[in-house]
Order: C-alpha cells, then sequence, then structure tokens
C-alpha cells in the first residue's frame, strides 16, 4: 500500500534571525536534526555561516527562509532585489543595522539553490480584515507568524482541541522587539508589530511632534529608545535588566513603562475577538518569556483578561519562532502541520506591505527606484 505524504519522512528546516541570535531549527519527521544559535553579529561578518548550517541537513525537502517583513509565499530561486528589499525595509545607502546580514544570506542562499520559501509577515495573511491593515506596515514580521504556529501547536496538545478551536493572545518578547498578535479559531486576526510597541532595544510608536523635531527618522531610531535606553545601560541582556530593575529606581521606571506599553497593545488587541470569551490564554513566547521576573509582571497586569502561560518550546535551544518556521515547512509539504498551516491561509497570502497607505509619501518614486 502506498503511503501517504504525511507519513514520508521529510527534511525541513526553519530560520529565524533575530536581533540578537539566528537560531536554526531542522525536522526529519517528528526527529529533532538540527537545533543550533549563532550570534546575529557573527552572520553579519560571516553570511556564509549561515549557509555551512543549512547544508549541515543533506537533501533537504524544505527550508522556511529568513523572512524579515515577509511576502506571499515565494520560492526563494524566484527572488528578485526588489523582493529582498521589501523583505528587509532598508536602503543600502543607510548605516548599518542588525538585519543588513539578512539580505546577504538570501543571495547566498539563492545561489546555493537550497530548496527554500519566503514566508508572509502579518499584514499579507487574508485572515485580517482589511480596515485593519490601513496605513500599517509593521503588525507583525514573518517570524511572528513562524511564533504563532508554534502557539496554536501548544495550545492543540494541551487541550486535545483541532487548530480551528485555538484561541490566544501571543505576546513575543524579543531582545530588540516585542509584539502582540491576536489568534481567533486558529487564524491571526490583528497584530501590533514590534515597531508598534515598547522593547528593550526599540522605542515603539513615535509620538507624531516628536517625530516632527527629530526631522530625519532613520532605521537606527527604530531599533533605539526602549528599556535599556531608558535605564542608562543600553547593552545589558534582558535578564540583567530585569534583576537591576529590583534594586535600581530607573531601571524599574523603564520596566514600568515597558510593562505599560505591553498591557495597552494587550487590551487593545482583545478588542479585536469577535467576543471577549473568546480568548482562552495569553501565551509568552520569545528571549524573554524565560525571566520569571518579568513573567510574574505581565502575569499581574493582564491576568484579568486571561490566563497568561508560557508557550511550550519544543527545543532546547532555537526559539519559538525557527520552530514553527520548521513546522510551516512540513505542512506546506503536506507533513502532520498541514492542518495549521491551511487553516491560517499561508498559501492564500496576497499583496503588498506597501499597500493601503494613505499618509502622504513617494510611494512612486520608491517604486521607481526599486525597478531602476
Amino acid at each position: 500500500m502506498r503511503r501517504s505524504i504525511s507519513q514520508l519522512k521529510m527534511k525541513v528546516l526553519g530560520i529565524d534571525p533575530g536581533s540578537l541570535s539566528w537560531d536554526f531549527f531542522g525536522l526529519d519527521s517528528d526527529e529533532i536534526i538540527l537545533d543550533a544559535s549563532i550570534p546575529s553579529k557573527e552572520l553579519i561578518k560571516e553570511p556564509n555561516k549561515a549557509i555551512s548550517i543549512i547544508k549541515s541537513i543533506q537533501n533537504i525537502d524544505l527550508m522556511v527562509a529568513p523572512s524579515g517583513f515577509g511576502l506571499p509565499l515565494k520560492k526563494v530561486d524566484e527572488l528578485t532585489e526588489k523582493d529582498i528589499f521589501f523583505t528587509l525595509l532598508k536602503f543600502n545607502k543607510e548605516e548599518k543595522n542588525k538585519l543588513i546580514g539578512l539580505g546577504e544570506v538570501l543571495r547566498l542562499i539563492k545561489s546555493e539553490k537550497i530548496p527554500g520559501v519566503i514566508v508572509p509577515g502579518v499584514k499579507h495573511l487574508p485572515t485580517i480584515p482589511r480596515y485593519r491593515k490601513i496605513n500599517k506596515i509593521d503588525m507583525g514580521t514573518a517570524d511572528k507568524l513562524c511564533s504563532t504556529v508554534t502557539g496554536i501547536r501548544d495550545q492543540m496538545e494541551r487541550l486535545n482541541i483541532g487548530p480551528e478551536k485555538t484561541n490566544f493572545i501571543m505576546v513575543e518578547i524579543g531582545y530588540g522587539f516585542t509584539a502582540v498578535l491576536a489568534i481567533e479559531n486558529g487564524q491571526i486576526i490583528d497584530g501590533i508589530g514590534g515597531s508598534n510597541i515598547m522593547g528593550f532595544r526599540a522605542c515603539g510608536s513615535l509620538d507624531g511632534e516628536l517625530a516632527y523635531l527629530i526631522k530625519t527618522i532613520k532605521k537606527k531610531n527604530i531599533y533605539k529608545g526602549g528599556v535599556s535606553y531608558i535605564a542608562g545601560y543600553e547593552d545589558l541582556s534582558l535578564k540583567e535588566i530585569a534583576l537591576l530593575a529590583q534594586r535600581d529606581e530607573q531601571t524599574n521606571i523603564a520596566l514600568n513603562a515597558y510593562i505599560s506599553s505591553v498591557k495597552k497593545a494587550v487590551y487593545a488587541i482583545s478588542s479585536s475577538f469577535s467576543e471577549k470569551q473568546k480568548i482562552k490564554e495569553i501565551l509568552i513566547a520569545g528571549r524573554g518569556a524565560d525571566l520569571k521576573y518579568l513573567r510574574e509582571k505581565i502575569l499581574v497586569n493582564l491576568n484579568d483578561i486571561a490566563p497568561v502561560k508560557l508557550m511550550k518550546s519544543y527545543s532546547l535551544l532555537s526559539k519559538h519562532a525557527a520552530q514553527g518556521a520548521a513546522f510551516i515547512a512540513n505542512g506546506l509539504l503536506g507533513g502532520r502541520f498541514k492542518p495549521i498551516i491551511d487553516n491560517l491561509k499561508i498559501k492564500e497570502a496576497t499583496g503588498s506591505i506597501l499597500d493601503d497607505i494613505y499618509i502622504p509619501f513617494d510611494k512612486k518614486k520608491l517604486l521607481s527606484d526599486l525597478n531602476s
């Protein structure tokens, strides 16, 4: 008897290009065959290190490549320079930042002809009403979609339900950015991306009048002004900041500002659900999720919306996003995670992150420059 594709062995890989580290999570069916994390600074200096890690999996069937802001599902070998710009949203002439290595790695993956795909960002998904997308770009990068898949799997297994019965708010706490997503009936219905919420490095949404005073806003502005900058210790780790907040007044103010920003985002996104009773849980994910002090602060502030739980991790090293990326690759090939991926409507993603922007800017010139 011929076996179904879900029973066949398949090698898949998920990659999370984080601000602090790049994580790699590989599966051969249910067996973990790669679980690695490498500092982002190393990959910026030597992008070929990423290729060496990827090639450690021989005869890979599919990889979800680092996708940045994402694209409607697209093979890496079909990427253009315009596509790479839309994953980065960064001009080459600007100052260097932590995401610069992503473009180089994508070019190397393409040249090596490694089977991979770019997955959508949150804004590309058809499950989000168009009116929620107006004047928004960062509703959650592609890695937030990947983390969501890990959260859906977690809730399915704990509660013994199908993907269409999963309902939660995800709060992903990264080294630089924090994002909040709403998942109803196993689909992402809204998202507040990391550039809109205060993070441990990122400032979050800029006050309009402050933006006017800054005059020339560059990518570097997005990466600064968050908790570590408020505390006055820009290079401290998340753990060090959490410990310092317990005895340093300025750091405590910084952390309270952060919790306030997250709380407002969670309350705001809770209004996107068809009814509040739908929200089963608030799942905490990302690098900061393991910090007990921070987790307890979030629990106290958000427990009246829904129970706060730590999202399950299926690896020892790589973060939730890398795990979810591997699950997506498996589902796209028809493996055990196909029901999750089909329900999320990843294959039906469309459009551009520049769609539905009504704030005046020279969009025609931008597109013309990209095509030249």
